[in-house]
């Protein structure tokens, strides 16, 4: 039998499975997988690092010592049941390759490069902390005019402290109204698209 899929990470050329009689057979979903440049740049770590290449190798040599005593009754096996098991395997693969590509097409980001992935990562995860470094900014920007505005001394400071307050209470009842706003535009759409139907 000794199904074996040879994946040639990093290279453009077919991803293929072999069965025991040396007939080659595709596999659109390793195709695709491995299409993806972090998949193969990752598979090319994995297989060019010496920490995890001697323990693949290892795997290898024994998987191939302990199997080849069965490759003849797995090779006839094999060729009794392929007949049976192929259109099996064949939907399974189309399956696959079905949700990968629903998977590509909801997140398109896997695709990209590794670096570009890793920084979206990073800016979706950093996106609270930049939100409210800007935010501090904003108060601080607008504070620091309303003093200009109001000018120096006690009661003038209090001015400004009141008027920032109530411009950025004002900024943050705006910033919902277009949120609401559009949400309830799309509300609308659905309704009326529901309603011609």
């Amino acid at each position: 039998m000794n199904l074996s899929f040879s994946a040639n990470f990093g290279n453009s050329q077919k991803t293929t499975a072999t069965d025991g009689h040396g007939d080659v057979q595709n596999s659109k979903f390793v195709n695709r997988l491995t299409s993806f440049p972090a998949v193969s740049s990752g598979a090319d770590v994995i297989k060019n690092n010496p920490l995890t290449a001697m323990p693949l190798q290892m795997t290898k040599r024994t998987t191939s010592l302990l199997a080849a005593p069965f490759n003849p009754l797995a090779s006839l096996s094999f060729f009794v049941l392929e007949p049976l098991i192929q259109p099996i395997l064949d939907r399974i693969d189309a399956v696959a390759h079905d949700g990968l590509a629903r998977v590509e097409s909801t997140v398109p980001l896997i695709t990209e490069e590794p670096g570009k992935i890793m920084g979206e990562i990073k800016r979706i995860v950093f996106l609270p902390f930049t939100k409210a470094e800007e935010g501090k900014q904003h108060i601080e920007d607008t504070y620091s005019h309303e003093c200009e505005v109001h000018g120096n001394g006690l009661f003038a400071k209090g001015r400004a402290v009141v008027c920032t307050q109530l411009i950025v209470f004002s900024d943050g009842l705006l910033w919902i109204r277009s949120v609401v706003g559009k949400a309830q535009k799309q509300a609308t759409e659905v309704v009326k698209g529901g309603r011609k139907a």
